[in-house]
């Protein structure tokens, strides 16, 4: 189970007997409604659903439902229709989109420049190693010996790429992070 189940589920038992009838009738409610929705989705709702201008939401290709008359939907061969279905609703302009006087940008130029991110807020330091290489930042509580900590994880001895040695991995200054003689 996982953790997060086991919280909700101790929370439940912990809860009194009203609390557990008011989590039981929220849940039950829930589900109603997503049965209703799904319903509605699938196409089991009225068809004689309109549109805002009155016209009737039902597909083109399909006739809206008359009462008792069951006929067979018009078979179409000449493929989907560009304009859309008969009866759809005009397309939304946004609002913005009518300001007068307003004419659009030209292209403006790709930037060129690198963006400056602040050191470690990836939560690694890029100083060892290829740029893919995440060192922590800050080891863990408790960590004594980064290298062997590094080691445990399927680090190898890292170039120190970034000019300087922040956690002091590289005891014997030969510009190998957790090397031979570190």
């Amino acid at each position: 189970m996982s953790r997060w189940f086991r919280a909700v589920a101790g929370w439940v038992r912990a809860s009194g007997r009203r609390g557990q009838l008011g989590i039981a009738a929220v849940l039950v409610v829930l589900v109603l409604v997503v049965g209703v929705v799904g319903v509605l989705v699938a196409g089991g709702g009225d068809p004689d659903i309109l549109w805002g201008g009155g016209t009737s939401a039902a597909p083109a290709d399909e006739p809206a439902a008359e009462s008792g008359d069951e006929s067979e939907p018009e078979q179409r061969d000449d493929g989907p229709d560009p304009t859309g279905p008969v009866g759809s609703p005009p397309p939304y302009v946004q609002p913005f989109a009518q300001q007068p006087g307003a004419k659009p940008r030209g292209a403006q130029p790709s930037p060129t420049a690198g963006v400056e991110i602040a050191e470690g807020t990836d939560g690694c330091d890029h100083a060892y190693g290829e740029r893919d290489v995440c060192v922590p930042w800050t080891f863990p509580d408790g960590v004594t010996d980064k290298c062997g900590w590094l080691r445990e994880r399927g680090f190898e001895p890292l170039k120190i790429t970034g000019g300087r040695d922040r956690h002091g991995l590289d005891r014997n200054d030969d510009g190998t992070a957790c090397g031979a003689g570190d």
